[in-house]
């Protein structure tokens, strides 16, 4: 059989085929589940080579391809486009967590169209076009204008008028609650007024490059990186002249304006996730030891002798993946409500490094804690100025170099 496959860049395969993209993910190429890197390392990297470095077998590797695009083209004749009608489902899920649901979800909307349920929607990742309609959400008036069930990470849901105006207002249902691990419960994860249904939660953990790191000690706990002997040792999320919201948000509550003005000195520069991996991987003699990225993208660099992944002793730091459902839908809605607060996507989410709410087993360390802003605080804070007025005083404080 003719592998004219081999020949192609990762990126071609999966531009020409997005579904293939699962293929990869699921057989030992994860650091393709970011779209950073597919357009980076896939431009380059033949499939050929891919495969060899893996010791894997081409022709059984290329006819899971192959079989992957055949099965697409079965559900292609599902999907549906934005402007055919009212948006029913809207997933914005990191990108490690959209390649596996996508298939896992499709199926159950094939079964729900063969009911007479034909569903609108959107499976997609975060960082990409879709997350301009989380920017329209703050102007919605009408319940029509907002999808039945939104499936989401961040704090676009948290924002006051979309808040007041839906959630408090009872246009979302109170799910049923049920047995929690105990781990994200202790940590506050769990909203007690019930108005968002947590699944699972995306984790930030430290990423210490030992050689680069040199005699400075080992960072254990976050308030470490305040201390002036890491400043410009540390890499967090970052685009342009917009920086993790999480973190600053976090070091803001904890430790005032001076935390974040002491952690912005810390910070040398902002980075993808997916480019922290490069550059750590990379034999550049000025990347700084220490980078915050989410535990997907540390696993990646796990076993590399000079690396070493802290998850901090006063917990990862942890933002939800929330769920909303409409009241009205709820019995319409029931099996796609059951299987997003069931066993199977909760072993989703931990197999890709998101802890699952509702797991029937910790896949944790016992010592793992997890630090999360707190509902209350979330509640009590118009977090879209919040988060507006923190970015724009780290940014003054990394101009003038930070505390």
């Amino acid at each position: 059989m003719e592998l004219k496959e081999l020949d192609l860049t990762i990126g071609q395969i999966i531009n020409m085929h997005p579904e293939t993209r699962a293929v990869f993910v699921n057989n030992g190429f994860s650091l393709f589940a970011d779209d950073c890197m597919v357009e980076d390392l896939g431009s380059i990297l033949k499939l050929k080579t891919a495969l060899k470095s893996r010791g894997l077998n081409a022709q059984v590797f290329v006819q899971l391809l192959r079989d992957k695009i055949a099965e697409a083209g079965r559900y292609r004749l599902l999907e549906t486009h934005a402007g055919s009608g009212r948006l029913n489902l809207l997933t914005l899920l990191p990108c490690p967590l959209k390649i596996p649901l996508q298939s896992e979800l499709n199926f159950i909307l094939d079964q729900l169209k063969q009911q007479g349920l034909p569903l609108n929607y959107s499976i997609d990742i975060s960082a990409n076009k879709y997350m301009n309609y989380a920017d329209y959400m703050k102007y919605f008036e009408d319940p029509d204008e907002v999808p039945d069930v939104i499936l989401t990470t961040g704090y676009d849901i948290f924002h006051q008028n979309f808040m007041e105006r839906f959630v408090k207002a009872g246009v979302f249902a109170n799910l049923p609650r049920r047995a929690v691990n105990p781990q994200l419960e202790q940590a506050g994860i769990v909203d007690p007024d019930g108005f968002f249904t947590v699944i699972a939660v995306n984790t930030l953990v430290m990423v210490v490059d030992k050689k680069r790191l040199g005699n400075l000690p080992m960072p254990r706990v976050w308030e470490d990186l305040l201390k002036p002997i890491y400043k410009k040792k540390v890499v967090m999320r970052g685009h342009g002249d917009i920086f993790c919201d999480v973190l600053q948000l976090n070091f803001y509550k904890d430790y005032g304006d001076a935390g974040l003005a002491a952690l912005a000195g810390a910070i040398k520069y902002g980075l993808h996730p997916a480019q922290m991996v490069k550059e750590l991987l990379s034999n550049h003699p000025d990347v700084p030891p220490i980078h915050i990225m989410p535990r997907f993208f540390a696993e990646t660099l796990r076993n590399r002798n000079q690396i070493e992944i802290i998850w901090p002793e006063d917990g990862a730091m942890a933002y939800p993946i929330s769920l909303l459902v409409k009241a009205e839908k709820m019995s319409e809605m029931k099996q796609l409500i059951d299987y997003l607060t069931g066993t199977a996507f909760a072993r989703i989410c931990d197999q890709a490094f998101f802890p699952a709410v509702y797991s029937e087993e910790s896949h944790l360390p016992s010592t793992a804690k997890f630090k999360w802003t707190g509902w209350e605080y979330i509640k009590g804070s118009n977090i879209e100025v919040l988060i507006d007025e923190l970015n724009a005083k780290f940014l003054l404080a990394q101009q003038s170099g930070g505390i």
